[in-house]
Parts: C-alpha cells; structure tokens; sequence
C-alpha cells in the first residue's frame, strides 16, 4: 500500500542548534532566518557582534530561537572560546554553516601577501578552525552533524579579473570540505559546499578593490537572468543540513542561475 511521504519531516529541524558564522548580515543572515523557521536554535556568529545580535533579536521577535555570538576567525582562542560557549549554552551543536569570508579585490601583480594572507586567514584558516572544533563537539556527542561551507563559483572557474587571492582561498574550502567529509563521515557528519554565483549583498559591494565596470556586469548575467539573492544560497544551505539530504557529503554544490552553462 503506497503512503504519502512525510515532506515537511524531511525539513524540521527541531530540536537542532545551528550554528552560522558571518550571521550578522547578507547571506549568513538570511541562513540564519531560514534555518530558524525550520525551527533550529540558531547561534548567529560574527566578528560584528552588535549586528549579530540585532539579527538574534528580529528572529526571536519573529517567534524564532537565536543567540549572538562574538567571533574573530582569525583568532584561534576566539573560535574555540565561541564553539565552547555554543556548546554549554545552547546545550548542543548539530549543525554548522560557514559564511563568514572576506572578497578584496586586487589584480595578481597588484596583489600583496598581506592581502593573500588576510583572505586566506579568514576565507580558508577560519573555516577549518570552526570546523574542527565543532566536529569536535559533534564527535563527543555523538549524534552526527551537518556541516556545510560558502565557497564561490570563482573557485572552480573564474569570470572576472582581481580576485586571485580570493577564489584561490575558496578552492581551498572545496578541498577542506571534501577532506573533511572523508574523515567525519564514520561519524554520521556530512560536510558540503555551496559555490554561490554572483549573489548581490551588501558586504560585496563594500568590498575593496579595483572599481568593476557596470557594463561588464550587464553581460554576466546567468541563463536565468538575474544576479543570486541572499534567499537562493540559504535555500541550498537548508536542503543540506536536513535530513532531506543525509545521503550526501563532500560536495560541492554550485548555485549559480546557470551562469558556468553558457
């Protein structure tokens, strides 16, 4: 006899802490929201903990669950000292999402080791301190996991100049996301990657670097034409850390309106 399948189980996340690291804003945030309509606890993390605990409070206002946390992923002591409040106060950590990243921008030639050093610190080092510490904990527990990275489109094929330093450091995150799923996978922990496509945030458009020509823009448009919003990334990053997805880990899922198809 044929049953009709559960979809909305397939979604819930109750009963789950999330954690997202660059929450405060853009595509964390909207992580964040949706993540918490699933009905997750969500950890928002973020270097800018003021704005991270006004996303907090709108997700609480709007009948969520969040707490903000204070995150600077360049420092080791910071990341483990943020996972270990997580932990203790939140009383689990079953899931985490690395957004947080830096995209300054500098021509090869013009690029300087301090700032390969300052991408690479936070786009890639970052990421697999957080990651370590949370499998860490997700290890100790014992109930499995979710983790899933930001890394880029840039990271597998680059469309525009100056940013060498950048998709170099995301290309690292596929790899440390495919590494890192082979060595937690006996754990029941899936580790994924979400390669965005030109998503327009207002941390991109703050970002440093050579002025990119509006026409160029005009002519990157992707098959399905329009840039990406916050929401398509959140999306993807949701259908990975439910149980809709448990079969999967070590991927590296672009999410680009089609833009490497043309």
């Amino acid at each position: 006899m044929t049953e009709l399948i559960n979809i909305a189980g397939l979604y819930d996340l109750k009963g789950k802490v999330a954690l997202v690291t660059g929450g405060a804003e853009g595509m964390g945030k909207e992580s964040c929201r949706y993540l918490a309509s699933a009905g997750a606890t969500v950890a928002v993390a973020d270097i800018n903990e003021p704005w991270a605990r006004a996303t907090a409070e709108e997700i609480v206002a709007a009948g969520g669950e969040a707490k903000a946390y204070e995150v600077d992923l360049v420092q080791e002591s910071s990341v483990v000292s943020m996972i270990d409040a997580v932990r203790r106060e939140l009383g689990r950590l079953d899931i985490l999402v690395n957004v947080a990243g830096l995209q300054d921008r500098e021509m090869l030639e013009a690029t300087t080791l301090e700032l390969w050093d300052k991408l690479h610190n936070v786009n890639l080092r970052g990421s697999f301190l957080t990651i370590r510490e949370a499998a860490r904990v997700m290890r100790a527990d014992g109930n499995g996991g979710r983790i899933v990275n930001i890394s880029s489109m840039g990271s597998v094929h680059p469309v525009f100049g100056g940013l060498v330093a950048y998709n170099s450091s995301k290309s690292g995150v596929n790899g440390l996301t495919r590494n890192a799923a082979y060595e937690l996978a006996k754990d029941g922990i899936t580790v994924n990657a979400v390669l965005p496509g030109n998503t327009t945030t207002a941390g991109q458009a703050r970002s440093p670097g050579p002025p990119v020509d509006p026409e160029m823009i005009k002519h990157m448009l992707p098959p399905l034409g329009r840039t990406g919003k916050p929401s398509d990334i959140a999306s993807a990053i949701l259908f990975l850390v439910c149980p809709a997805s448990e079969w999967i880990t070590g991927q590296t899922l672009i999410v680009d309106g089609g833009h490497l198809n043309k």
